[in-house]
């Protein structure tokens, strides 16, 4: 009898026991995955997101939901995500505007380098030179002629201060020694818009969602932003190969978590990440969109942000760009 009630009890204490053992050690995931994009939907960041999310979602065996929370250059998002719980259950996209912020304003929300964990590259994207079917110039030679002859009158839209777009455009300004009017957007959706409509003359945009009005002769495609020429646009030429020796800017997407999230959470996110890219459907819609794949290890992940804060960091020092 009193073998019984001793039984009992230590099975009592061990459902109490697994009741309060924290959620990381449990099966991890058993609930939907949040991953924020710091950024309107619509655009190039929130296709590419989605397109991974649907995938993810098939490896984790859970829902993934894509939550948008734009403005402030993606300083919002990105503190949402950095003062999460390190749970794994909330994601991160981000790129260049992670690392990039923190010489932009004067105070940032977050410390990238403390208060966010690289969890793997995912995506690594030229951009292109666009310009509104009335400017009156077929190629970058003609462009900059043009902005010469008239400073500060065009302008150009960017996803916001110290993004790809911004940084492609400041740039490529303190390289042919020009000067534009910039107008900063909450995501680059807006800034097409403006540009078919002429309200602003000249985007450096993502090349899959710049296609189809390329195609359709609303836009002049006049240069491509990376070291080599995209496989979607294959008959334009690069910055280097238009007379900028050594301009090569890139629009890259990684996926991050709160700082201090348990390995083996990591592991399993991880392993999910991976799934993705040998997912023949993942990689298929991938290439559909022309956005090109290029997933890393965590520790790769953050070398490459190093490497880039190092780049970048004398270049914004350079030319002054704080905002606020």
């Amino acid at each position: 009898m009193r073998k019984s009630a001793l039984t009992t009890f230590a099975l009592a204490i061990a459902a109490v026991t697994m009741s309060i053992v924290p959620a990381a050690a449990q099966s991890y995931p058993t609930k939907p995955i949040r991953i924020i994009v710091p950024f309107p939907a619509g655009g190039s960041a929130d296709i590419q997101t989605r397109a991974f999310a649907d995938a993810f979602a098939v490896a984790m065996g859970q829902p993934v939901v894509v939550d948008n929370r734009g403005g402030a250059s993606g300083n919002i998002g990105t503190e949402a995500a950095a003062r999460a719980e390190p749970d794994g259950y909330t994601l991160l996209i981000g790129g260049s505007n992670v690392i990039n912020n923190g010489h932009l304003y004067k105070t940032v929300p977050y410390d990238w380098k403390k208060d966010l964990t690289p969890l793997g590259l995912m995506f690594s994207n030229s951009n292109v030179l666009i310009v509104n079917k009335d400017v009156p110039a077929a190629n970058v030679k003609e462009f900059v002629e043009l902005l010469r002859a008239s400073p500060g009158k065009y302008k150009y839209g960017t996803t916001g201060a110290g993004g790809s777009t911004h940084l492609s455009t400041v740039l490529f300004m303190d390289m042919t020694k020009t000067d534009m009017l910039h107008i900063p957007y909450k995501g680059d959706s807006q800034a097409q818009t403006d540009l078919l409509s002429g309200e602003i003359q000249t985007i450096f945009n993502g090349i899959s969602p710049s296609i189809a009005n390329i195609d359709a002769k609303e836009w002049k495609a006049l240069a491509t932003t990376g070291a080599k020429r995209s496989a979607k646009l294959n008959s334009v030429p690069t910055l280097q190969e238009s007379g900028l020796d050594g301009y090569v800017v890139v629009s890259w997407q990684g996926l991050f978590g709160p700082a201090g999230m348990p390995d083996d959470v990591v592991a399993k996110i991880r392993a999910g990440f991976d799934a993705v890219y040998k997912n023949p459907e993942a990689l298929k819609r991938f290439e559909q969109l022309g956005t090109e794949p290029a997933p890393s290890t965590p520790a790769e992940h953050a070398a490459f942000m190093a490497a880039q804060s190092e780049i970048w960091t004398p270049i914004f020092r350079k030319l002054n760009l704080t905002q606020q």
